[in-house]
């Protein structure tokens, strides 16, 4: 007899056992955490309550020559409007002069 030679049972139970450790490792190492999102180069130049708030900040933003994006905030309350590091200056200036 070798060392190897387990019971049917006592197989099927490492068996098992490895599957759902695996299952519990590959599940820990692909978990997506929706509120932590790269948005890349993206800075934040305001954070509005509503999308009609972010339509208005779009808008002003594209009078002036600034491309933007709205994006959910983080914490789920809200939107964030972000630009390219290039115009964050311009956006801000902007967005300041009304």
């Amino acid at each position: 007899m070798s060392g190897m030679d387990l019971p049917a049972p006592y197989l099927s139970l490492v068996a098992l056992l490895v599957v759902g450790g695996l299952g519990v490792v590959l599940r820990w190492a692909f978990k997506s955490d929706d509120r932590k999102r790269d948005y890349g180069l993206l800075r934040e130049i305001a954070k509005v309550p509503s999308r009609t708030a972010a339509g208005f900040v779009e808008e002003r933003l594209r009078a002036v020559g600034v491309r933007a994006t709205t994006v959910p905030a983080e914490d789920g309350e809200g939107l964030r409007v972000l630009v390219f590091p290039a115009d964050e200056h311009t956006a801000i200036a902007a967005l300041l002069d009304d």
